[in-house]
């Protein structure tokens, strides 16, 4: 579902991902289809939400830090982070955000300071939102990202919030199933060229002021040994965000590994004295991660000796 909610009283500064969160409730639900492009339809065709394969919502309360819920976004793929006062959705921040005011502030201020307001900003945000569940054609959810920085998905009831959808998750599964992104109707060579440069030169003026998380003292010292040399600091920091991408891109694979092989084990309930906490949590283990990296043909199997 889109774009409203309203909330009342604190709760814990980090909110679990698997607690729950209430959709909206006051705010008038739209029943009045969105207008799908035939070349829209063509290029999702049948798939859903489902087909993402989506972590649990990422959520915080206003009282976090930025960088609680920095630490989070970067665990949940660079997703929004909802900001979520006892169950109920205020605000949400992005990690484009959250990494501006790592570098320019401190990581210790509230997240409430830089987050993105529902209720209080009628312009940016509709009072009215639109029902997008598990089972939502793709096709629809990329129609109405196209105007909103996010979408809200509910269970079947449509009462609680199971999973944030951004652009970013259309363009990694289009990227796993090899669905073109591209508009169908592209124009004279000449142009695309130059609209590529000037996407070029925008990154790159970006980058003047950005600081990843690999230094550049480390990703100069790992081109070296490859034999790259290079003085402009900007395409070293570029390299260094592709190596963070893929990083997480890693990292999420296994923990989905993880997910997959815990929900396929024995029940934990059943074992004597397990907790809440038990049943819900998931181990990462080197074999998921050999089982992730094995997908983009990294051998990571262990030593005999630590079998």
């Amino acid at each position: 579902m889109s774009e409203s909610a309203n909330g009342d009283t604190p709760m814990d500064d980090v909110a679990s991902s698997s607690a729950q969160i209430q959709a909206p409730a006051k705010a008038k639900k739209v029943t009045e289809a969105l207008k799908i492009p035939p070349t829209v339809q063509e290029r999702w065709r049948d798939a859903t939400v489902a087909s993402l394969s989506l972590l649990p919502p990422a959520a915080v309360a206003s009282s976090a830090s930025v960088q609680d819920a920095l630490t989070l976004s970067r665990a949940h793929n660079g997703q929004c982070v909802l900001i979520v006062d006892d169950a109920h959705v205020r605000g949400f921040v992005d990690l484009i955000d959250l990494v501006a005011h790592e570098t320019q502030g401190s990581p210790d201020d509230a997240v409430a300071e830089i987050q993105r307001s529902f209720g209080d900003a009628p312009s940016t945000f509709p009072t009215t939102f639109r029902v997008i569940h598990t089972a939502t054609p793709l096709a629809e959810v990329a129609v109405f990202l196209e105007t909103a920085p996010m979408a809200l998905v509910t269970d079947e009831a449509c009462t609680q919030i199971v999973h944030v959808v951004t652009q970013g998750d259309l363009t990694r599964y289009a990227d796993r199933m090899g669905i073109d992104m591209r508009p169908s109707a592209l124009g004279s060579r000449v142009e695309e060229e130059s609209s590529r440069d000037r996407s070029l030169a925008d990154v790159l003026r970006l980058l003047d002021g950005y600081a990843p998380l690999i230094p550049d003292e480390v990703s100069d010292y790992y081109l070296e040994r490859a034999g790259f040399q290079c003085d402009d600091v900007r395409l070293k920091r570029l390299l260094a965000l592709a190596t963070e991408k893929f990083v997480a891109d890693i990292a999420s694979d296994a923990f989905q590994y993880a997910r997959i092989r815990t929900n396929a084990g024995p029940n934990r309930s059943s074992r004597p004295g397990a907790t809440a906490r038990d049943r819900t949590r998931t181990v990462l283990t080197m074999d998921d991660l050999s089982a992730a990296l094995g997908e983009y043909g990294i051998d990571a199997r262990r030593a005999e000796t630590f079998r």
